[in-house]
């Protein structure tokens, strides 16, 4: 039986199998393989003492499953292209999306420092009236406790001169009790005198001692 190193479709063909079937004997290492100088791949076929040629017909069905093959490898190539091509189309329309994301957050982030700005601005205009607020209270504060202390100096002298007045009013008072007590007293002596001094006629006339007495005494 003499061994013949024929391609593919020849093989199967001469074998009346499928070409997958010579590939995946190829693959499980059953039959040997070689490319040819042309860079066809080629299979070492043991084939009949007397070999019979092969007909057109196999020929052209072995040429209609590799014709079928190459559509099948060629539409699987122009699905795998289209997927591919609608994947970078998602890619891109992705891409898209997140340079207008980007675009938004870049605004948003713009819009969000201008807003920190703004409340900066106005934390330190508050920070600066509370400041000048306290200070003008710190200084009403000082005046007021100032104008506390006058008054109450103020006040502390009044009641100093209150008490002064006062003790001049009781000594006043005791100064006038003492003068009524000694006027009381010189009442009483002139009276005794004045009665000593009269005489026991009543049609004498008056002298001037006694009209001086009678003005003291209040006769």
């Amino acid at each position: 039986m003499p061994e013949q190193w024929l391609s593919v479709a020849e093989a199967a063909a001469s074998m009346k199998v499928h070409p997958r079937t010579i590939e995946r004997r190829m693959v499980a290492g059953k039959i040997q393989s070689r490319k040819s100088d042309d860079g066809q791949v080629q299979v070492l076929v043991t084939l009949p003492d007397i070999a019979e040629p092969v007909s057109s017909e196999a020929f052209e069905t072995v040429k209609e499953l590799a014709n079928q093959q190459v559509d099948l490898a060629a539409g699987s190539a122009s699905a795998i292209v289209r997927v591919a091509q609608e994947q970078a189309m998602r890619a891109e329309n992705q891409l898209l999306l997140a340079r207008q994301d980007a675009g938004r957050y870049r605004r948003e982030s713009r819009w969000a420092m201008g807003l920190v700005a703004c409340i900066l601005i106005m934390v330190i205009a508050a920070v600066g009236w509370c400041t000048r607020t306290i200070t003008t209270a710190q200084s009403d504060a000082r005046r007021a406790s100032d104008n506390a202390m006058r008054a109450a100096e103020e006040a502390r002298l009044a009641q100093e001169n209150l008490s002064t007045e006062r003790n001049q009013l009781n000594a006043a008072e005791i100064a006038k009790a003492k003068a009524e007590g000694e006027l009381a007293a010189y009442k009483t002596e002139l009276s005794g005198v004045v009665e000593l001094t009269r005489k026991p006629p009543a049609t004498q006339p008056t002298t001037f001692v006694k009209r001086i007495t009678e003005a003291f005494v209040g006769n």
